[in-house]
């Protein structure tokens, strides 16, 4: 998913919870929550990136709304399709960390994913996510900061847990900012879904003016422009892409598990609302395509692009 960090007002982004996808932070304000950095941390959590430029496109709230509960549909297609319903809920709860320094957010989530196909896989029809995400941002000076963030949790179908069920994933984020229209982000994420599991994050953000923002980012870049505003609240619509995946561990034999893990690319169209009242909601439609699933780090399968839809509520 930063108000007065990362991890506060940013969305909180699937980089899965079980599926990690990626939500960089939103607008001028401050921010957090993918990001997802799927803190990810978990697909479907944001990775929190830094203060002003970072929270929500409004940064009508000082912290994001702390409940937060996220489904998404992918259509299952047909033989060589892969097809996935998610559901997540996560609450976040801000702890102290002095006078001078951003509150600490710490976030448990559960997530499940129910799959269907493809037919050539034995896969289990549903997954779990169980995690505790952790985020701060140290240093937050008025041009810059830096912002890190981790999430132990344990991924699975939960038929028998062994070594490969608890994952950890985390980040480190530090920004700048030249002048009011400019923001330079760089750091580094370590992610469930890919061999080498570490992800580079970086870019520019450029806001030339207050109802329009390019996120010219890596792993989710962004152009988003606000289509509506009251005193009560604001939209915005978007254009972005984004990162998808995660990695479960589950029962093969009797005896042994296997590490399924899943990614994808994804094109999005979304629409983004805020209120004073502390209510967000996005609505989210998708292609997803350069999907891959692989079982202990080899690829087994290549699945069929599909659709996405996606909806996520937070109060």
């Amino acid at each position: 998913m930063s108000t007065y960090w990362l991890c506060t007002t940013l969305l909180f982004c699937q980089l899965e919870s079980g599926e990690e996808t990626w939500r960089l932070p939103a607008a001028d304000g401050i921010s957090a929550a993918a990001a997802d950095l799927s803190s990810l941390a978990p697909l479907g959590q944001p990775i929190p990136v830094a203060d002003e430029d970072f929270g929500s496109f409004s940064g009508i709230a000082p912290f994001a709304p702390p409940n937060r509960f996220a489904t998404t549909w992918l259509a299952a297609g047909g033989a060589n399709g892969f097809g996935t319903f998610d559901l997540e809920y996560s609450r976040t709860w801000y702890l102290p960390a002095g006078d001078d320094r951003p509150p600490v957010a710490i976030a448990p989530g559960l997530g499940m994913h129910f799959w269907s196909g493809p037919r050539d896989l034995d896969l289990p029809p549903r997954v779990y996510d169980l995690y505790l995400d952790v985020s701060w941002r140290p240093i937050d000076h008025e041009n810059g900061g830096f912002a890190l963030g981790v999430t132990p949790g344990i991924y699975g179908d939960f038929t028998r847990l062994d070594g490969n069920a608890f994952q950890l994933t985390g980040w480190g984020l530090a920004n700048y900012r030249f002048g009011p229209h400019w923001n330079v982000v760089g750091g580094v994420a370590v992610v469930r879904q890919l061999k080498s599991k570490l992800l580079p994050i970086g870019g520019v953000i450029w806001t030339p003016n207050e109802d329009t923002r390019l996120e010219l980012m890596i792993p989710r870049p962004r152009i988003a422009h606000r289509v509506w505003q009251q005193e009560s609240g604001e939209v915005w619509c978007y254009l972005a892409g984004q990162f998808g995946g995660g990695a479960w561990s589950v029962a093969d034999t009797p005896t042994e598990n296997v590490l399924v893990s899943y990614s994808d690319l994804r094109l999005i169209l979304g629409m983004e609302t805020f209120n004073t009242q502390g209510y967000e909601l996005t609505l989210e439609l998708g292609y997803v395509f350069a999907r891959d699933i692989s079982v202990n780090r080899a690829t087994v399968f290549s699945p069929d692009s599909t659709l996405l839809l996606q909806a996520t509520i937070a109060f």
